[in-house]
């Protein structure tokens, strides 16, 4: 008998709602923390649900500390709360700007200054808390299932934004996805390696020197300890891929490193300081939306009439940040809206795009600017009491245009 395919049922029970909201946000990575302090600006009563104990996504868990994005590789462009993160992160010191706006920020920094921002913005923050299933009403998201310490809990919302990065409760809602895998990677730190001794020995015995390193690259997937190592094929929807990644990626790195430390002058004292708690992922589920954002779209600056952010950088792959220079284009508020749910919108790497557009949209700024305007349209639609694709594009534009976001 195929286990897979066992089932059981559940007995029916009663879920105590312990939050009844106007705006509810799952994921408070970059689109979901923009998206939770842009509604609670709007005066929408917002709960944030987020899976670990601190905010920030791949910027904290995985130290993607590159905000890229924000200009069009001459000048800077987006403002909002990308600006303004920057500008706080600057009061510390905990911030290095590059010529066209772009910049890194220290990630514990950033997770404290996020939940500052949360909590002035007003948003109930819920950390250590899963958000599961949504709560159906026909083709309606009333809101969603959490799991965490305290049990199994409902949250009911007048919209929900799914910022969860893999668009995890609009595919439970019924959203038609795509999903197409990309690399993944595990950020680890290594410290204790003397790199004059290494030098030495590689000058002084260059032939065991290459063939110590290929076999050290070997034992660590093909790429010498502390290089960019990168694992394709992995579903980031798929539990059990993920456990092999997490697996493999650390079984590799310490094969590696124990044989350097018995073969290669220098590596005596090598040791692992940490393993990133979050796997760095680039792409995962993408909705079917309102409308899907083409990649040829981003090329040709073409700009829209629902158009919530604009925006000019150009990543089509791997390469340099701004691959086009110049660009103006925008992102039109339909790529937020499922096409079919209604009560939901999401943020992030997660909304409707083909796949090489989505891998301009996955960096930072996009997701910031994303999120920034699924919460204002979360805000109007619950506030107006109208599904988030009957929202006035006229005055969504209006608030993100009092929110300092940039719009040509």
């Amino acid at each position: 008998m195929n286990q897979s395919a066992r089932t059981i049922n559940e007995p029916a029970r009663s879920i105590p709602v312990v939050e009844d909201v106007d705006v509810l946000v799952a994921g408070s990575g970059p689109a979901g923390l923009a998206a939770a302090v842009s509604a609670a600006r709007e005066g929408a009563r917002t709960v944030l649900v987020e899976r670990y104990g601190y905010p920030g996504g791949m910027i904290t868990g995985a130290h993607v500390v590159a905000i890229i994005g924000v200009g069009d590789g001459k000048e800077a462009l987006a403002r909002g709360i990308t600006l303004e993160i920057r500008k706080r992160m600057e009061k510390f010191g905990a911030v290095r700007p590059n010529r066209c706006g772009d910049y890194r920020v220290d990630a514990e920094v950033f997770k404290w200054q996020a939940m500052e921002m949360l909590q002035e913005a007003g948003v109930r923050v819920r950390l250590h808390t899963m958000a599961c299933m949504p709560i159906m009403d026909g083709n309606t998201v009333r809101g969603v299932f959490v799991e965490s310490k305290s049990g199994r809990q409902a949250i009911c919302a007048g919209v929900t934004v799914d910022a969860t990065a893999d668009a995890d409760l609009a595919f439970r809602a019924g959203c038609p996805c795509d999903n197409e895998s990309h690399e993944v990677t595990l950020g680890i730190t290594i410290a204790g390696i003397d790199r004059t001794k290494v030098k030495a020995f590689s000058e002084e015995n260059p032939h065991v020197y290459e063939v110590v390193v290929a076999e050290a690259s070997r034992l660590n997937g093909g790429v010498m300890l502390g290089g960019k190592k990168l694992l394709k094929g992995i579903d980031v929807a798929d539990v059990m891929d993920l456990t092999e990644a997490e697996i493999r990626l650390r079984e590799e790195c310490f094969r590696s490193l124990f044989y350097l430390k018995e073969n290669m002058p220098g590596y005596e004292d090598a040791h692992v300081v940490d393993t990133y708690p979050q796997i760095g992922v680039r792409q995962g589920r993408r909705i079917h939306g309102v409308y899907k954002l083409l990649d040829d779209d981003l090329k040709s600056s073409r700009q829209f009439q629902d158009g919530i952010a604009r925006l000019g950088v150009y990543f089509p792959d791997w390469g340099p940040n701004y691959a086009i220079e110049g660009l103006r284009y925008d992102v039109p508020y339909g790529c937020l809206v499922p096409e079919k749910i209604d009560g939901l919108l999401v943020a992030g790497r997660c909304v409707s795009t083909d796949y090489l557009a989505c891998n301009t949209m996955r960096l930072i700024v996009p997701c910031f600017a994303t999120g920034q305007a699924a919460g204002c349209a979360a805000a109007l639609s619950s506030r107006e009491r109208c599904p988030p694709r009957e929202v006035a594009i006229d005055r969504l534009r209006a608030s993100l245009v009092r929110q300092d976001v940039f719009l040509g």
